[in-house]
């Protein structure tokens, strides 16, 4: 088969109920070890796993779903983001999928990676969303006219309501959805923290 030349082919597949078991076992095995491990360990641990992934010559769509996990890092690393206690366990928990010590037998590859990204990035879309605005906001801020002139209590002062406008945001989107959610798969990974 030869594609032409600068044409995006669209890959789409389905996972099935025993692709789901397992992912769904990866997060169960991750919040038994979550409660178990220190953050900054399953910080190291998703970070080592990104690193590694990022040394390899990837395909578009595994670097664009390694791009949101890169996001989470930041996210949790982040001191001016300063996630409530419940926002930053979610992002722990899900971090945490990627430092999972893999079923006896079986190994986690990139591509699962990549899977269990877009799972838990779909469930963080607004976290990630918000931490996104807040980025591109404290850059405004920083790089703008204003910030000259500006008081660096006032900067502060802004940036903390922007931070606190946009995790008021996320919760009522997140609140929205799992009124909405139709998937037992969204609603299980809520019911784990997620």
């Amino acid at each position: 088969m030869v594609l032409p030349t600068g044409a995006p082919l669209r890959v789409s597949f389905n996972l099935d109920d025993a692709d789901l078991q397992h992912f769904a076992e990866v997060v169960q095995q991750t919040h038994a070890m979550v409660r178990q491990r220190a953050a900054q360990e399953i910080i190291a641990a998703a970070r080592q796993v990104l690193e590694e992934s990022e040394q390899a010559q990837l395909a578009e769509f595994l670097v664009q779903r390694l791009r949101r996990l890169r996001l989470m890092l930041e996210m949790v690393s982040d001191a001016d983001w300063r996630l409530s206690p419940e926002d930053s366990q979610r992002l722990l928990n899900a971090l945490a999928c990627f430092g999972a010590p893999p079923r006896q037998g079986a190994t986690l590859g990139v591509l699962d990676h990549a899977i269990m990204i877009e799972l838990v990035g779909r469930d963080l879309s607004h976290d990630l969303d918000a931490y996104r605005d807040f980025c591109k906001a404290r850059t405004r801020l920083a790089s703008g006219r204003r910030a000259a002139a500006a008081s660096v209590d006032s900067r502060r002062q802004w940036l903390e309501q922007r931070c606190a406008a946009l995790q008021a945001r996320v919760q009522q989107r997140r609140q929205r959805d799992l009124r909405r959610a139709a998937s037992p798969m969204r609603r299980w990974f809520s019911v784990l923290g997620l």
